[in-house]
């Protein structure tokens, strides 16, 4: 594809440790080795990478505080309409870089690539696709509207939300949704875009494998959650059940171990009391702290099982599920009934058990007995997960449908052309 340009809007990439930032740079290194030319656009600092065909294109906001109408206006935004990041001040920056690249480079084709959130990623590409007339591929890795994240912001952003997404999915050449749930939705709600909304789900980077690797501490079965817990990432439930099996003389907590590492909101863990208590008694183990990614793959890598928190949605797939599938550990799933979590637990080959947010204290309690009588066993994940989730495979998968995107350009422009 000599003289195809793929743009990249990425506000995270690396090597910024930001979940966010894997998916983008994931098309982006297998897009390159199929002959694609990409460029990148990101508020990510890329000097320390200068392997990477990126721009850093700084947010005003982060950068430069309190400067300027822009910031001032992006404030206002964020107070009033949208209370998380948006770049939509970037988002004019990263528009003017990206015209530049199309006029210096001057390529045969041009596709653009945005993914969301934040905002300032679409809203970029939007403005560049309506000024130079480009296909557009919109990338969704959460719902813009109806996210439960968003609850408490209150009638007016669900309103913004919505007019938002419906420009976003309306105005692209492709919308593409991470999870068939998320897919479903979008198609139900724009069912005259349903044949150019797809879905191409989270995966992992197969030359970037995890293994799992021994034990340290072999005297106890040991189940860890590395990362943040909130946003309705409730964590209470599973402690307060394993308290109570341990009260009951199912479980002894010199046999079990809980780590949690990272930080919390008050709203995802117990009380203090409670807390103090579980440490106290040897079976908590809980570090508010963020970990380089290295030492967090350790801990993880060398746990007998993963713990999976996502109660709150019933659309989205945490990119976590895809390392804890690699591993191939046990893995403990609190998550809504009939997930995309639980759809790919059930056809991954490896040993998992879910417990449902409605589930009563006996459910809970008999799920979790269950789970910890698991052996400690790893499971390759099967031929079906290594398809359907490597970043290779579906790299070809999206270089295929940029190609249908052209070749449906050329033709419609053929046929106005004759007519």
């Amino acid at each position: 594809m000599p003289g195809h340009l793929i743009l990249i809007f990425a506000y995270y990439f690396p090597p910024q440790n930001a979940i966010g930032a894997a998916r983008p740079f994931r098309f982006y290194k297998y897009l390159k080795r199929l002959g694609y030319r990409c460029h990148v656009i990101t508020a990510a600092d890329v000097s320390g990478r200068p392997d990477l065909d990126a721009e850093a294109v700084p947010d005003p906001f982060v950068v430069r505080p309190r400067q300027g109408i822009g910031w001032q206006l992006e404030r206002a935004v964020r107070k009033l309409l949208v209370p998380g990041a948006t770049g939509t001040h970037w988002a004019l920056h990263a528009f003017r870089a990206a015209r530049r690249v199309i006029l210096e480079q001057q390529p045969e084709r041009v596709t653009i690539f945005s993914t969301f959130p934040p905002l300032g990623s679409h809203l970029a590409a939007f403005l560049l696709a309506r000024k130079e007339r480009i296909a557009w591929i919109a990338d969704y890795r959460d719902p813009l509207s109806d996210n439960p994240i968003y609850d408490d912001w209150g009638v007016f952003w669900r309103t913004v939300s919505r007019t938002l997404e419906r420009a976003f999915v309306n105005s692209p050449a492709l919308v593409i949704a991470n999870t068939d749930a998320a897919r479903d939705k979008l198609v139900a709600a724009y069912p005259r875009k349903a044949d150019h909304i797809e879905l191409i789900w989270n995966g992992f980077d197969p030359e970037e494998r995890l293994r799992p690797a021994p034990k340290v501490d072999t005297s106890r079965y040991v189940l860890s959650h590395v990362g943040d817990l909130y946003g309705g990432r409730d964590v209470r439930p599973i402690l307060y059940s394993i308290k109570r099996l341990i009260e009951n003389g199912c479980l002894h907590p010199d046999f079990i171990g809980v780590r949690l590492i990272g930080p919390a909101e008050a709203s995802s863990i117990p009380d203090q009391v409670f807390m103090g208590a579980a440490a106290r008694e040897g079976w908590l183990d809980f570090q508010p702290v963020r970990l380089p990614l290295s030492e967090a793959q350790q801990i993880v890598c060398c746990s007998d099982g993963l713990l999976l928190v996502q109660p709150q949605s019933i659309l989205q797939v945490p990119g976590k599920l895809f390392e804890y599938l690699q591993i191939g550990r046990p893995i403990l799933a609190y998550v809504p009934p009939n997930s995309p979590v639980e759809r790919i637990l059930q056809k991954s080959g490896v040993l998992y058990e879910c417990i449902y947010p409605d589930s009563t204290a006996e459910q809970m309690d008999a799920k979790l007995s269950r789970f910890f009588k698991m052996r400690s066993v790893h499971a390759e994940p099967n031929a079906w997960f290594e398809k359907e989730f490597s970043a290779e495979h579906q790299s070809r998968r999206l270089a295929d449908l940029i190609e249908k995107i052209h070749y449906d350009m050329s033709r419609n422009e053929s046929r106005r052309s004759a007519a």
